[in-house]
């Protein structure tokens, strides 16, 4: 997929709209288009771009109100285009160094579509590897003497009585008989 063209996975549903309209007007565009940022434009050329959480942090958080701000002053107006054959890895870089998320696709200098991190990490999961699926198991053993536990304090706390308090780990044999699953051997070590 990182060696892939940009244009396979270019946005094409490119929503544009005049610099002199404003943030509300920019927010209804973006819903009717079911799309998170917007092309600004200013004399038939790309000035800016605005996206959903611009509108939040810019205009909504700070408590202006998005019917009397323009596009124009709030616009990102660096924008950062990547040519449609350039490859997706290229374009993660950029977005990378950069510090954005979406970059304009262009055919020379014509802006076609948009291309977002969002849309390329989405297209990563068809080529994950299929993990198998664990079995979690309902009961806890007892590494020293196979005896099963709901959880794990119960299980400490039989550790801590039976195995440590008993004196097993210090070699003292002399409970060993009361554990039940706990062989007596000779020599404490082989336990």
């Amino acid at each position: 997929m990182l060696n892939e063209p940009v244009s396979k996975y270019t946005d094409h549903r490119m929503t544009t709209i005049d610099s002199h309209f404003n943030v509300s007007d920019a927010a209804k565009a973006m819903v009717d288009s079911k799309v998170e940022s917007i092309l600004v434009f200013e004399n038939s050329r790309v000035i800016g771009i605005v996206t959903i959480k611009d509108i939040f942090r810019d205009v909504v958080a700070k408590g202006k109100d998005p019917t009397k701000l323009t596009l124009k002053e709030i616009a990102r107006k660096s924008i950062i285009k990547i040519h449609k054959d350039a490859k997706v890895k290229d374009a993660i870089d950029l977005m990378n160094k950069n510090d954005i998320r979406r970059l304009i696709v262009t055919n020379e200098e014509r802006p076609i579509g948009i291309i977002s991190q969002k849309t390329v990490i989405g297209n990563l999961g068809k080529f994950a590897a299929v993990l198998p699926e664990l079995e979690i198991p309902d009961k806890i053993r007892c590494p020293y003497c196979s005896s099963l536990y709901d959880d794990k304090k119960s299980l400490s706390r039989h550790i801590d009585d039976i195995h440590i308090g008993k004196g097993l780990f210090e070699g003292n044999l002399t409970q060993a008989g009361k554990l039940g699953s706990i062989k007596t051997a000779t020599n404490p070590r082989s336990l």
